[in-house]
């Protein structure tokens, strides 16, 4: 199923082009304006404008910036976050055949169908629960 959606998305990726910013970053104005003018219809002034913003971005941010006061609460709370989220799912999903050959589901496509079904309701309950 995964090889059906892989294939959907390089056929809808075909013919899609390099995005602008690309060659721009990497010195190729010409080739990022030509992109500009052909994919995206800007004209001349546009495509300047946009040259001249991408030569003016900041430098590289470094990683000592995400503790920096101010920031250091948001770095914090994706951390815990993140954990919170994934820990659990790898703690518990190698034990998840054992679980549910006690619930008396021993096939392994069943398992697994049983495995999808409740973490696609789990993501509908934790959207739909704003």
């Amino acid at each position: 199923m995964a090889h059906i959606a892989a294939v959907g998305q390089v056929v809808d990726a075909e013919g899609a082009g390099e995005s602008p910013s690309r060659p721009a970053a990497r010195g190729r104005a010409a080739e990022a304006a030509k992109i500009r003018r052909t994919c995206l219809g800007q004209s001349e002034a546009t495509a300047a404008g946009a040259e001249a913003a991408a030569a003016k971005q900041p430098p590289a941010a470094r990683y000592r910036e995400l503790f920096a006061p101010g920031q250091a609460t948001k770095t914090w709370f994706g951390v815990i976050f993140f954990s919170a989220q994934v820990l659990p799912y790898f703690a518990i999903y190698p034990f998840m055949p054992q679980v549910l050959a006690t619930l008396q589901i021993s096939a392994a496509d069943t398992q697994n169908l049983v495995l999808n079904l409740a973490l696609l309701l789990g993501g509908v309950i934790g959207l739909s629960c704003r």
